[in-house]
């Protein structure tokens, strides 16, 4: 007879191949399936496990990422463009949340907020299914101070709300930035890996991040990253572009979902 324990370690490695392989191919999944898993399938505490899972996301997206950026298929300048307003977002999102800690409402209505604006995104994606022939952003796409701005304002959103930062890079970077769709996911990737990188090191100071989940999880996500960047890039960009503007959309749908909760 199999124990719990060893069902539950089963469990825990397939939850993390699920995630790794939509991180991998959409750059999303962290926020949206990972953190929702840990706690209703696992039981794990929604701290450790938003803790946790920000820590597991970070080396997910460090993977996949990596793979992207070995095949050229990162935009360097629109990723420290991004950073540079994303990152103090980040700091000013926690400096907010510090101070409002007892405005219960506040994420309820961002996250109707943010539902609105993935479906729209989502929905422009499907509008704009015409065929990118580079792996260079070719067209003239956001000013520097523009760029930084909706860097800024990624990073604060990300941080005061549980919408994970593929899931709303993902849309500026569709909306604003005149890519190919899997350099799209490249460049997302790239940046999300720096947000989650900050943000997991603040979980991990303050006792929020289980190694041992995470070493379990990370035992299915690692490779499941990997073969989700495998079918990314293998994907015609068209029919790449489609899937990523519906998981767009279906974000925000569960987005609404959990707002009426």
């Amino acid at each position: 007879m199999v124990s719990d324990e060893r069902v539950m370690d089963i469990t825990t490695v397939a939850v993390g191949f699920i995630t790794g392989l939509c991180v991998g191919a959409t750059s999303t999944g962290g926020g949206a399936l990972l953190t929702p898993a840990l706690i209703l399938i696992m039981g794990i505490s929604p701290s450790i496990a938003i803790g946790t899972g920000v820590a597991i996301a970070a080396v997910m997206k460090f993977v996949a990422g990596g793979a992207f950026i070995w095949r050229s298929q990162v935009h360097w300048q629109s990723v420290w463009r991004l950073a540079i307003g994303s990152i103090p977002g980040v700091l000013v999102g926690l400096t907010i949340l510090q101070q409002l800690q007892g405005v219960v409402a506040l994420e309820s209505y961002l996250q109707q907020l943010l539902a609105i604006l993935l479906f729209l995104a989502g929905v422009t994606g499907l509008l704009r299914l015409r065929p990118r022939h580079s792996n260079l952003l070719e067209e003239q796409g956001p000013s520097v101070g523009v760029a930084i701005t909706l860097g800024f304002v990624t990073g604060l959103l990300v941080t005061m709300t549980s919408v994970g930062s593929g899931s709303l890079l993902l849309a500026v970077l569709l909306v604003f930035f005149p890519m190919a769709a899997i350099q799209v996911v490249g460049t997302d990737l790239a940046h999300a890996f720096l947000l989650t990188s900050v943000a997991s090191l603040g979980h991990f100071v303050a006792g929020r991040v289980d190694l041992n989940l995470m070493m379990w999880v990370l035992l299915g996500g690692v490779p499941g990253a990997l073969l989700g960047v495998s079918l990314a890039t293998k994907m015609p960009e068209r029919w790449l572009r489609i899937g990523l503007s519906v998981v767009l959309i279906g974000l925000a749908f569960q987005l609404f979902s959990s707002g009426d909760g």
